[in-house]
């Protein structure tokens, strides 16, 4: 498929599944912005990929930052037209151990940033009348791990926002879409 003068944005393109994914849109022609904490990885990635690649380091677990990050991620190409949200955390908490800290930055990370970074970028993609949203989700959507409570759960509100997401923005040529991946070796599914 031919993504030639379409802009994408990727979260978790450090590594893994988000990386890949950020690989196969620039190598399909996209000018792609990789969004991931770890800056030096990113910079590798920016390296191998070329000019049709850009990088924006940020934490998406900082709920308070999302407005700041989506306008650094129309800097280098402008507004996104293709939104894949494949970064997410695991803090592999059994149940009795579960910790608040554990819970807000495994929610922040894997639900509200996706929904709050697509909200701030989807008045851009209805200006130009097309858009796409990706959203990575888990087995653990829909089978139940005791020592991934947050996790799970995280993937699972994943899987009925993005189902809302293209309820509420397909009249506008916006389409949302849920990944269900199997076990990946990645550094997530490592830890």
């Amino acid at each position: 498929f031919d993504l030639t003068g379409r802009v994408a944005c990727v979260t978790g393109a450090s590594a893994g599944l988000g990386q890949r994914a950020a690989i196969a849109l620039a190598n399909a022609g996209a000018r792609v912005v990789g969004v991931a904490r770890r800056a030096d990885a990113l910079d590798d990635w920016v390296a191998r990929t070329g000019a049709n690649a850009a990088a924006v380091a940020a934490d998406l677990s900082q709920r308070d930052q999302i407005a700041d990050i989506a306008r650094r991620i129309t800097e280098p190409f402008g507004a996104p037209d293709i939104l894949v949200h494949a970064a997410g955390i695991n803090t592999r908490e059994a149940a009795d151990d579960v910790t608040d800290a554990g819970w807000d930055v495994t929610m922040n990370l894997n639900l509200a940033a996706p929904f709050f970074l697509s909200q701030a970028l989807v008045p851009a993609m209805k200006a130009k009348g097309w858009g796409r949203i990706v959203n990575f989700a888990s087995l653990q959507t829909t089978r139940a791990f005791p020592a991934g409570i947050a996790y799970g759960a995280s993937k699972a509100a994943v899987r009925s926002a993005t189902q809302s997401i293209a309820r509420a923005y397909a009249r506008d040529n916006i389409l949302a879409y849920i990944v269900t991946p199997g076990v990946v070796r990645t550094r997530l599914s490592e830890q």
